[in-house]
């Protein structure tokens, strides 16, 4: 689902729909008129890199969950009676 070029976008990590390994962008800018999006991120190069796209042709990219760590048994302490 294609992000909304709004100014509550910027500051987010977005990515471009259409890329298979598309780099993580992070929004430095919208014009909601015309709805694109500045953004920029580190080539493979470690040069730092500045775009323009349509806002349609990005979306918001979230980091995965860490897995949740079962807890023991709750109210007794292992080897007491």
């Amino acid at each position: 689902m294609s992000v909304r070029a709004t100014e509550r976008l910027i500051g987010d990590v977005v990515v471009a729909s259409g890329l298979a390994n598309s780099p993580k962008m992070v929004v430095q800018g919208v014009d909601i008129e015309a709805k694109l999006v500045t953004a920029v991120w580190f080539s493979d190069d470690h040069k730092g890199q500045i775009a323009v796209f349509p806002a349609s042709a990005l979306d918001r990219w979230e980091a995965p969950a860490a897995p949740v760590k079962k807890a023991g048994p709750v109210g007794k302490k292992p080897g007491k009676k």
